[in-house]
């Protein structure tokens, strides 16, 4: 009985000893991405984003964001260029204005930048943060979407 006691309590002791916490890999977010964010009910925003791997953690990219409201006599279709950084299953998405594409230049079209966190290799989603307030947003891509 002994013998099985001390074995036991070993055991015991390597299962409540310190653990090293183990970082969770997030799968890579480079790729196609579409996008969505709710940011007025009179208007509709959404686009598309292109993410390329710079190294571990950080990225870089293109997006092309389009919104349509009901007040504005035309729509807006904006190319940026952004850089987006992951920490964990964080993501932040920065972004420059490129190009009034359609729609007059306007001093109240900011840049769009994003504060997401990835839910699975197909979907992110999280808040447009550069709409005067957090707008609800969502990132998907299909199957395989990595590039």
């Amino acid at each position: 009985m002994t013998g099985r006691f001390a074995a036991a309590m070993a055991c015991l002791a390597v299962l409540l000893s310190p653990q090293p916490v183990q970082a969770q890999a997030t799968e890579s977010i480079a790729g196609h991405w579409s996008f969505e964010a709710r940011v007025d009910p009179s208007c509709s925003f959404g686009g598309t984003a292109h993410l390329r791997r710079v190294e571990d953690g950080s990225y870089t990219g293109e997006l092309t964001a389009r919104q349509s409201c009901e007040m504005l006599e035309e729509d807006y279709i904006v190319r940026q260029d952004c850089e987006a950084s992951v920490l964990g299953n964080q993501v932040s998405v920065r972004c420059t204005i490129v190009e009034f594409v359609n729609g007059f230049e306007s001093p109240f079209y900011y840049p769009d930048n994003f504060s997401l966190t990835v839910d699975t290799p197909t979907r992110m989603f999280g808040a447009l943060i550069s709409a005067g307030a957090p707008r609800p947003a969502e990132w998907t891509r299909s199957d395989g979407g990595i590039s």
